[in-house]
């Protein structure tokens, strides 16, 4: 199949949903001859960071000479960016080859009387087959969602497996209690393996431990009383670690940590990678979409935080380095996102907010997120498009006023793409 007959093939396959456990997808990677277990992989889960996180490894391990497979998704930009090498997307014909393999191998499946997997088990699948094609030295594959039931982890033994930041979202698959969420996500740690975590609160680190015990694997916690912030301004972050000192230019005191947990997986990998490509790696470490800067003057930043933890995380970071600054939102949300806590959170640090309608089924309509933020006293008027948004911002913004958008990965890639 060319490219637009495999987009098509996993649009249609989009129309399964989501379908929970592994049954399925481990067959179809049986069939590929399970090309998972041929690549040395990290595998990460977590509510927040898994992003930043594998971001930071990502780098580092290129600094050291890697050749680095990496499997993300939601995406922002296209479609192919959930499949990367060295940070080069897939080429649609690759893409389109591999889906075409793996298509024959489904339809072999349904002739047998089984399933077909969903869209998101047949991309995990072609990362997996790409990547041992392509001879990664490393495959680094995030967790769509959970742990336990998450179609990537049918890994036998990850080389590390990584616990981000665990809070609150997706109750309606994972349990409404932080204890349910953490055991889903604990599900990707492995017999005999290493665990390294961001530090998490006391329920999920009771949780991660004894899931590690069970399973003798040794866990490493970042340790937040070695972290010795230097310095911070709007460009760059000066931290030390275990009394050696790293640059990093993603904004938010979280960063910090993210960047720790960096440090601990590169340093309990299965060969020693050097320090100067560790503070190489995290120096040059940009992801797309965290406190991203788009423009100068006014400033405009871009930052996907979506749920209730990562909103706290988006307070804390506007107070810090935008102090008695008037800030103008341009703000977007899914209909299934607790919004209304949204706003109960960041509302005192909105001067006057912009709304918009994510292009989604999922999106909520602008005119209702609108009406929830009127109700908090807050100035506020609608968008129909970027354009008008960004337009809007910059007529109301002056002085020292800061812009930011915010409140879903799904519709920033036009504020990120933003030229003036």
């Amino acid at each position: 199949m060319d490219f637009a007959m495999a987009m098509k093939y996993i649009e249609d396959k989009n129309k399964l949903g989501s379908v929970p456990g592994l049954d399925n997808v481990k067959e179809l990677l049986l069939r590929l001859d399970n090309p998972q277990n041929k690549c040395k992989c990290l595998h990460i889960a977590g509510t927040n960071g898994k992003g930043s996180i594998f971001s930071f490894v990502e780098d580092i391990l290129i600094a050291e000479g890697y050749k680095v497979g990496r499997y993300v998704s939601p995406t922002i930009f296209t479609y192919l960016e959930r499949f990367q090498i060295n940070k080069t997307i897939i080429e649609e014909e690759k893409f389109s080859q591999l889906l075409t393999r793996i298509s024959e191998q489904i339809e072999a499946m349904e002739k047998d009387g089984l399933s077909s997997p969903t869209a998101f088990e047949i991309e995990t699948a072609l990362a997996y087959l790409y990547f041992s094609e392509e001879q990664v030295d490393y495959a680094l594959i995030e967790c769509g969602m959970g742990g336990k039931l998450d179609a990537t982890n049918v890994i036998e033994k990850p080389v590390v497996s990584v616990m981000a930041s665990v809070s609150m979202d997706h109750m309606d698959f994972l349990g409404n209690t932080i204890k349910k969420i953490a055991k889903q996500k604990a599900g990707i740690i492995k017999k005999n393996s290493m665990c390294i975590s961001y530090p998490q609160d006391r329920a999920t680190t009771r949780i991660l431990i004894d899931k590690c015990s069970k399973q003798k694997t040794d866990i490493v916690f970042v340790n937040k009383n070695a972290i010795r912030e230097i310095s911070a301004d709007e460009n760059e972050t000066v931290f030390e670690y275990k009394e050696k000192i790293y640059t990093i230019k993603l904004l938010g005191e979280h960063q910090i940590l993210n960047a720790a947990t960096a440090i601990e997986v590169v340093n309990h990998l299965d060969v020693p990678v050097k320090e100067e490509s560790i503070r190489r790696g995290l120096s040059k470490t940009i992801w797309k979409g965290r406190m991203t800067r788009v423009n100068k003057k006014p400033p405009m930043y871009v930052d996907g935080a979506h749920n209730e933890q990562a909103w706290k995380i988006l307070k804390n970071t506007v107070n810090k380095y935008f102090t008695n600054k008037n800030i103008i939102y341009i703000i977007g949300v899914l209909k299934d996102k607790e919004y209304t806590k949204m706003i109960d959170i960041l509302g005192d640090t909105i001067s006057y907010a912009i709304t918009v309608t994510p292009d989604t089924p999922r999106g909520l309509k602008n005119t209702i997120l609108a009406e929830v933020i009127s109700k908090n006293d807050i100035p506020v008027v609608t968008a129909e498009s970027s354009k008008e948004a960004i337009d809007l911002a910059m007529d109301k913004a002056c002085g020292d006023d800061v812009i930011l958008v915010c409140g879903s990965l799904s519709f920033i890639s036009d504020y990120l793409n933003y030229e003036a």
